[in-house]
């Protein structure tokens, strides 16, 4: 891709960008409160250490 391209696409994002609606803004009275899982009890999990011997990796 060439610098004219990139800039040539760069504007066309923007363009787009800005005329665009954004869909995903809530509209009164069309958000429903949200309802709670069946097992949401409210309880923070305590942390649970790794053995000394182990290793983690995300």
């Amino acid at each position: 891709m060439s610098e004219a391209e990139y800039n040539l696409m760069l504007a066309a994002v923007s363009a787009a960008m800005a005329t665009g609606s954004q869909d995903n803004l809530p509209r009164p009275g069309a958000v429903r409160t949200l309802r709670c899982a069946a097992n949401d009890n409210q309880v923070e999990w305590p942390l649970l250490p790794f053995p000394s011997d182990w290793s983690g990796a995300c």
